[in-house]
């Protein structure tokens, strides 16, 4: 087997630059891997590798040397120049692959390692502003968002961190402050809102400050339409509550009235019967009756007994509206039918609940008309209209059940503005029909 001394020129410099760039591969391997602090494995393998390409490219450089200038060969020159040609092939091809494999690592460990650089970077790609600073006030630690808050704010950047919190806190700015203290509350000119926020890290022993501003845009939007919406509610309950108070005391004043009436007729007939009574010859007196007549209504003026409790009334719905700022244009008359008329006022007291909770309306209109032998009665309302399908739960629901209990039908429409339809039999003469 021909020994590498013996191989041709051309073929011993080709092996030359191999082993020379194999050296500088090797070079550059252990210097990334010192810097990038590898496993203990990793830096001996980078160090051996090394180390095997420089005696190779010396070996094969003392060859070259001999040979070329005829000179006596040294030490490595000997070693390598009596070794087979393809055993040198082979330890060039071995310290390529060991070099390929260390390559392949170290891009691995460089690509999964967090440097500075890649930490400043993760930080300027935060919607967020942060800084870091030393008690001082110097900066450690500067993200572009901050940066760029700071410009907005005080058209010049941020070189020092204390003083840059010391004047938020102080409300000074190119800006709307909301909130100033602990925490700082700001609208910018480009009506963006952020939230600054200012605490102490103990970092190896080392006081740190961070200073954090957070994008609260949306969230501040939405808080205020929650108040508002808040506020709507709190009038619209306090409407409610009116309502409901004017209903109890109108009721209250209808039932004295009534007791009232009442007495005065019990009263007058009590009269009229002891007139009679009086006129009468004694043999055809009937004294049990007046004295039954009289011993009532010597009890209701004592409350020793109560007057039939009056039932509902379409003036005292109409006061309850007025008592809400609604008022009720009626078109057409009410039934006379009892049974319809229980299910008509019913209606009409629902539909005004939902006007002054869901529309915050000032109208309710009602209309009633008899087709052959049905009677039709429609509500709408004034005010906003749905914002999507009816929801038919706790009145309307109980309103449905109380329709179809008395044979009639109940439609709603949310679209182009609130209808409620109610057709019951017996309209047309006012009688139920069976």
């Amino acid at each position: 087997m021909t020994c590498y001394f013996a191989l041709s020129t051309t073929a011993q410099g080709i092996s030359g630059v191999c082993a020379l760039l194999l050296t500088a591969g090797a070079l550059f391997i252990l210097i990334s891997a010192c810097s990038l602090r590898p496993g203990r494995w990793s830096a001996l393998a980078a160090s051996v590798l090394t180390a095997g390409s420089f005696l190779l490219l010396q070996g094969i450089g003392d060859v070259s040397r001999c040979r070329i200038f005829d000179d006596t060969p040294t030490f490595l020159g000997g070693i390598f120049g009596a070794l087979p040609g393809a055993a040198v092939v082979f330890l060039l091809l071995l310290l390529i692959g060991v070099e390929a494999v260390l390559l392949v690592k170290l891009k691995h460990r460089r690509e999964n390692m967090l440097t500075p650089t890649a930490t400043k970077e993760s930080l300027d790609a935060l919607p967020d502003g942060i800084c870091f600073f030393a008690p001082n006030g110097q900066p450690l630690l500067i993200n572009t968002r901050m940066h760029r808050i700071c410009g907005e704010l005080f058209h010049m950047e941020l070189q020092n961190g204390e003083v840059f919190w010391q004047r938020l806190k102080n409300g000074e700015g190119n800006a709307r402050f909301l909130r100033t203290g602990a925490t700082v509350l700001l609208r910018t000119g480009e009506g963006r809102v952020w939230d600054f926020r200012c605490r102490k890290l103990t970092v190896n022993r080392t006081e740190v400050r961070e200073l954090i501003a957070c994008d609260v845009t949306t969230s501040y939007r939405l808080n205020r339409e929650l108040d508002e919406r808040n506020r709507s509610l709190r009038r619209v309950n306090e409407r409610l509550r009116r309502y409901s108070r004017e209903v109890e005391r109108s009721t209250m004043e209808n039932e004295i009235l009534t007791a009232k009436i009442q007495v005065h007729d019990n009263i007058g007939r009590s009269l009229l019967m002891l007139r009679a009574y009086l006129a009468q010859p004694r043999q055809e007196r009937r004294r049990d009756e007046l004295l039954l007549l009289w011993r009532h209504t010597v009890a209701v003026l004592k409350n020793e007994a109560v007057p039939e409790k009056p039932g509902s009334d379409w003036e005292l719905l109409r006061k309850a509206a007025q008592s809400v700022d609604v008022e009720i244009v009626r078109d057409g008359e009410l039934p006379e039918n009892e049974r319809q008329r229980a299910v008509v006022i019913p209606a009409v007291h629902e539909c005004l609940t939902n006007t002054v909770k869901h529309a915050g309306g000032d109208r309710l209109y009602l209309t009633l008309r008899n087709k052959g032998n049905v009677l039709i009665a429609e509500l709408t309302n004034s005010g906003a209209p749905p914002r999507g399908p009816i929801q038919e739960t706790g009145g309307l629901l109980d309103l449905r059940r109380a329709v179809e209990k008395a044979g009639g039908k109940m439609t709603t429409e949310a679209a182009p503005r609130f209808l409620l339809r109610v057709e019951l039999p017996g309209g047309g003469n006012g009688q139920w029909q069976r």
